[in-house]
């Protein structure tokens, strides 16, 4: 629950409740997300320009959470949820952004990539002849010219990046 000048806003996964000074309340079938998150199908989106290694940027993620709210890296469950990312992170940042990363990784060694939050890998958006080098790149990103489909990278490399509630 927030507090700003007189509101107070209840998040909630399917309906959210948003109570103002007269006492009227207004009711939404997804999420409120609060700028500057952005929300999409029952998630929320935040746009994140401070380039950063991917652990490093899951762990920022993750430090964003709330109780029983968690926050990864943004997993991409179809075509939809990728073109969003996508046309948010071009109307969210200042700069032409070439890549940023998403929460798809091998971090582990497995040879299996999998999505940082858990969820199941239902939709996979790689370039052609991505993943390019499993084992050795082993997180991965959106690049730009590549019309933002997913390529594998080093992991220790600084980039944007993209979370999701």
């Amino acid at each position: 629950m927030a507090f700003d000048n007189g509101f107070v806003v209840i998040l909630a996964s399917i309906t959210c409740s948003l109570l103002v000074d007269s006492g009227v309340a207004a009711l939404c079938s997804s999420p409120y997300c609060p700028p500057p998150w952005r929300a999409f199908q029952g998630h929320c989106y935040l746009w994140v320009d401070k380039p950063m290694p991917w652990i490093d940027a899951e762990r920022y993620c993750q430090m964003l959470s709330h109780p029983g709210k968690m926050v990864h890296l943004a997993s991409i469950h179809s075509q939809e949820e990728d073109e969003f990312i996508k046309d948010y992170v071009k109307s969210a940042s200042d700069v032409w952004t070439p890549s940023y990363w998403i929460g798809f990784t091998d971090i582990e060694g497995k040879n299996r990539f999998q999505w940082s939050d858990g969820s199941a890998s239902s939709y996979l958006g790689w370039g052609p002849l991505e993943p390019s080098s499993p084992g050795y790149e082993d997180c991965v990103e959106c690049r730009d010219d590549f019309s933002h489909q997913w390529n594998d990278l080093l992991c220790s490399e600084s980039i944007r990046f993209v979370c999701k509630l």
